[in-house]
């Protein structure tokens, strides 16, 4: 009879530790609508996303559809503008937002972030015709650099000129990055400054332009924007992108739109 007890007592306490022991639930998943993920971007941003006879295509276009599908999501993507993107995500407009975006301590104070999906560098592009001399970053003690506003382009370019590293700036609205690339052609700023993926994208698209230099020591992690409030969602996206750096599909994606 004790040792019936005791056997009886021995699984009613391994009942009780498994009781225990079960594992904390994940935070639901959680959309704006049910079974679809809004994003939030701006299709004037190539390769990551843009127009292209009549289609919105890019890197990102891609790496947001398959993250979507993975959660057995929709992917949505709504267009909008980068001076307007950040705010319009802390008031809840979208799931979340991508669009070449660099994680910056600044931004962590705005939003969550994903673990970042890419790790690139800013660098340089000139027009090789007419800045033949241009071959390193110690060249651009008096040249002009065009970037685009209110991006950490335009941040590290004002570092760079207060330390005498380049000369003047010239600033675009986010838009118009061909109008900085007209101008270059014209001979009236001398690089275009912008993440390297972006970079190598206008030189491949602009005869005689190349990327001569890259910006040292201020490495641009790119990640995909969420409201803090909404922890469950970005644990499911991390997960996604883990899932898709271990079976390649990333890679792949990058190869397919030539970055890094």
């Amino acid at each position: 009879m004790t040792a019936a007890w005791t056997r009886r007592g021995f699984g009613g306490l391994v009942l009780a530790l498994g009781a225990c022991s079960t594992p904390p639930q994940p935070a639901p998943l959680r959309t704006l609508s049910p079974g679809t993920l809004r994003i939030g971007t701006y299709f004037v941003n190539p390769p990551f996303e843009y127009v292209s006879n009549g289609q919105r295509i890019g890197f990102e276009v891609d790496l947001m559809n398959e993250i979507a599908w993975r959660l057995s999501l929709q992917a949505v993507f709504v267009d909008t503008e980068w001076e307007t993107i950040l705010q319009e995500m802390q008031n809840g407009k979208y799931d979340c937002i991508v669009g070449g975006i660099t994680i910056t301590p600044e931004r962590r104070r705005m939003l969550a972030w994903s673990t970042p999906y890419m790790t690139t560098t800013l660098s340089l592009v000139v027009d090789n015709r007419r800045s033949p001399q241009i071959r390193s970053m110690a060249d651009f003690r008096n040249a002009s650099v065009g970037v685009q506003a209110a991006t950490t382009d335009y941040d590290i370019a004002v570092k760079l000129q207060q330390q005498g590293r380049i000369g003047s700036i010239k600033v675009y609205s986010f838009a118009r990055i061909q109008d900085a690339m007209v101008d270059l052609a014209a001979g009236r700023i001398t690089a275009v400054m912008k993440v390297y993926p972006v970079a190598a994208w206008l030189a491949r698209q602009t005869p005689g332009v190349s990327i001569v230099a890259q910006v040292p020591d201020d490495p641009q992690p790119l990640g995909i924007g969420f409201a803090p409030d909404n922890p469950g969602l970005l644990a499911a996206v991390n997960g996604a992108l883990a899932d898709m750096n271990r079976d390649g599909s990333t890679a792949r994606l990058a190869q397919k739109w030539g970055v890094p």
